[in-house]
């Protein structure tokens, strides 16, 4: 039996994913486009008859309940989504819930680290870094990525 076929897309490069990607789109594309005419055939057949039967049979007939009933379906669609609407504008609006995350000591996490004070210094201060660890996962040095 053959092994399934692995595919590691961050290993190959942008354009490589992108040319696979636009690959797939095409297949994909082709396939829908292959379904159409028997979907039109299909919908042609329901909307044919539904047009004969409605417009000869009924003789032009307009049903006054779709006249009565659309009208308020949209508006109880309206009524609802508004509702809706003010009601989460009201319940979320007042209060800003989201707090701000506990201040770690730097020595919790130079103890976590296993790391020197002034390594912890520099990951504290940093924003993008790369952490050079030990065999042991203990962080050795910081490259900063700016």
């Amino acid at each position: 039996m053959t092994p399934p076929i692995i595919d590691h897309s961050p290993s190959r490069g942008p354009g490589k994913r992108f040319a696979s990607g636009a690959l797939t789109a095409a297949a994909w594309t082709l396939y829908v486009w292959l379904w159409v005419p028997l979907i039109t055939v299909v919908a042609w057949y329901v909307g044919a008859r539904t047009a004969y039967m409605r417009l000869y049979l009924n003789q032009n007939e307009v049903e006054p309940f779709l006249l009565l009933a659309l009208p308020l379906i949209a508006v109880v669609c309206a009524v609802l989504l508004i509702g809706w609407a003010e009601y989460n504008r009201a319940r979320f609006s007042k209060t800003d819930r989201r707090q701000r995350r506990a201040s770690i000591i730097d020595d919790d996490v130079r103890l976590a680290l296993g790391a020197t004070p002034e390594l912890a210094a520099k990951l504290r201060d940093g924003r993008i870094m790369r952490v050079v660890v030990d065999d042991d996962a203990r962080a050795v040095s910081v490259q900063t990525d700016s």
